[in-house]
C-alpha cells in the first residue's frame, strides 16, 4: 500500500511539472498508456495521479474521453491574473498583521538568496527560489484555505508563464521589486506593500497576456477572412 502510495506521489509530481513547463501542450488529450511507458510505471499509479490533478485544475477530467491537460487564452489569463491579485494581497495583508520576528527573518533571507541567484545561468533554481520568496511573503496570513488557494493560483500563473515562454522583460529590474515588496512589509506598511505585490504581478501578467494576444490575433483574422 505504501509503495503504491508512493508511486502515485512520484507520478503526481512528474505530471504535474509536465503540465506547467508546458511539455505537455495545452489543448491536447493525455494519453495514459504513452505516459505510464514515459515514466516507467504501471496505468494504476499515473491514473489516481491524474484525478488528483484534476481536482487541482491542472489537467482536465472529462468521464468519456479521458485527461486533457487545459486549454489556454488571453482572456484566461486575464481572469486568473486578477483572480490572483485579489486573494493573494489579501493573504499578504494579514500576514503582515500577524507575522512576527520568524517570519520577518524568512523573508529577508529568502530575499536575499533570491538576489543572488543568476536567473539566465539557474533558471530551475531561480523559480524555486521565487517561489520560495512569494509563499513567505504570506506564510504568516491564519487562514490555511487561502494560503491553499494562492498556490493553486501560483501553479496556474506559472504554467501561463512557461507556455508563453516568457525568458525576459525589458526595462524591468525584478530585484529591485522583490526588495521594495519586502522593505513595505517588513516596516508594516500594509497598504503600500499589497499596491507593489500587484503591481508585480500585473507587469508580469502584461507581458504573458500581450503574448497569448498575438498568438491569438493571426487565428482570429483568419477565421474572420
Amino acid at each position: 500500500m505504501d509503495a503504491h502510495r508512493s508511486l502515485t506521489s512520484l507520478a503526481h509530481y512528474k505530471i504535474r511539472e509536465m503540465v506547467l513547463s508546458g511539455e505537455l501542450m495545452p489543448g491536447t488529450r493525455i494519453q495514459i498508456d504513452a505516459l505510464r511507458k514515459k515514466l516507467d510505471m504501471g496505468a494504476s499509479p499515473v491514473r489516481e495521479a491524474l484525478s488528483i490533478l484534476s481536482s487541482e485544475q491542472l489537467v482536465i477530467r472529462n468521464e468519456q474521453r479521458g485527461f486533457w491537460a487545459p486549454e489556454i487564452s488571453a482572456e484566461d489569463f486575464a481572469v486568473l491574473l486578477d483572480t490572483r491579485c485579489r486573494i493573494e494581497t489579501m493573504a499578504f495583508a494579514d500576514a503582515i498583521a500577524h507575522g512576527g520576528p520568524a517570519w520577518e527573518e524568512r523573508i529577508v533571507l529568502l530575499q536575499y538568496r533570491l538576489g543572488a541567484l543568476d536567473r539566465q545561468a539557474d533558471a530551475k533554481g531561480w523559480e524555486i527560489a521565487h517561489r520560495e520568496f512569494h509563499t513567505a511573503l504570506i506564510a504568516a496570513c491564519p487562514s490555511v484555505y487561502m494560503l491553499n488557494f494562492c498556490s493553486q493560483l501560483y501553479d496556474l500563473a506559472v504554467r501561463y508563464r512557461n507556455v508563453a515562454k516568457l525568458a525576459a522583460y525589458p526595462k524591468r529590474q525584478i530585484t529591485d521589486e522583490h526588495a521594495a515588496i519586502s522593505a513595505a512589509a517588513l516596516a508594516r506598511d500594509s497598504e503600500k506593500a499589497v499596491a507593489l505585490l500587484a503591481d508585480h504581478y500585473r507587469t508580469t501578467g502584461q507581458f504573458v497576456y500581450q503574448t497569448l494576444s498575438n498568438r491569438e490575433r493571426p487565428a482570429t483574422a483568419h477565421s474572420a477572412g
